[in-house]
């Protein structure tokens, strides 16, 4: 997948649409926890699963807000500071808007923003199911996950990137590690990148 981030190219993450806020949910997965499973399309219309984050530590930035993704923007580019070249680079959006407002004309505005090497490396779903499979709520900032190469979470953070908290995210995938006590989370494929369900080389 394209990596890293390149931020004189990235442009803000803004959907001209009226979002409605999401529902209060569960709180996010914690360290120790398995990702929950989810699939959602990609700004090209091509299905992923959660899955295919196996293989490599990865960053995973979430947003559930219309406003949020210059907060997005912020952790990509913090984190060309902070962690290896070879850590992989995810993005969530997560919103609800208007019934009448289509998946097409969502990914239209987005595709506008957002650099098309990275196209295929951002989620996107119009009915905040990814944010309700996640616990995530509506928030103006983003949701951070540091997940080791099965599927585990090492690290979140609820926050802008420039928060003492981003330190613990910065530190996890600095050195990807399983937390102490945990078997690999089930329902992953740990087969080595490039196996059957492994990340595809983009």
């Amino acid at each position: 997948m394209p990596n890293p981030r390149d931020p004189s190219r990235w442009w803000k993450v803004v959907l001209v649409t009226s979002a409605i806020a999401l529902p209060s949910l569960a709180a996010m997965p914690e360290p120790g926890s398995a990702l929950p499973s989810f699939t959602a399309e990609d700004l090209l219309g091509h299905e992923h699963a959660s899955r295919e984050y196996a293989g490599k530590a990865t960053l995973l930035v979430a947003i559930t807000h219309k406003n949020a993704g210059d907060g997005m923007r912020r952790w990509f580019e913090a984190a060309d500071a902070h962690i290896p070249g070879g850590v992989q680079r995810e993005s969530l959006i997560s919103l609800h808007v208007p019934f009448f407002v289509g998946i097409g004309t969502v990914r239209h505005r987005v595709k506008q923003q957002v650099p098309q090497q990275f196209w295929d490396d951002t989620l996107l779903d119009r009915d905040g199911d990814m944010a309700r499979v996640l616990g995530l709520g509506s928030s103006k900032e983003p949701y951070v996950f540091a997940l080791d190469e099965h599927g585990r979470v090492l690290a979140a953070v609820h926050g802008p990137a420039d928060s003492p908290d981003a330190a613990r995210i910065w530190s996890s995938l600095s050195t990807p590690r399983v937390p102490a006590g945990t078997p690999p989370a089930s329902g992953w494929d740990t087969s080595p990148p490039g196996g059957a369900h492994g990340p595809e080389n983009k």
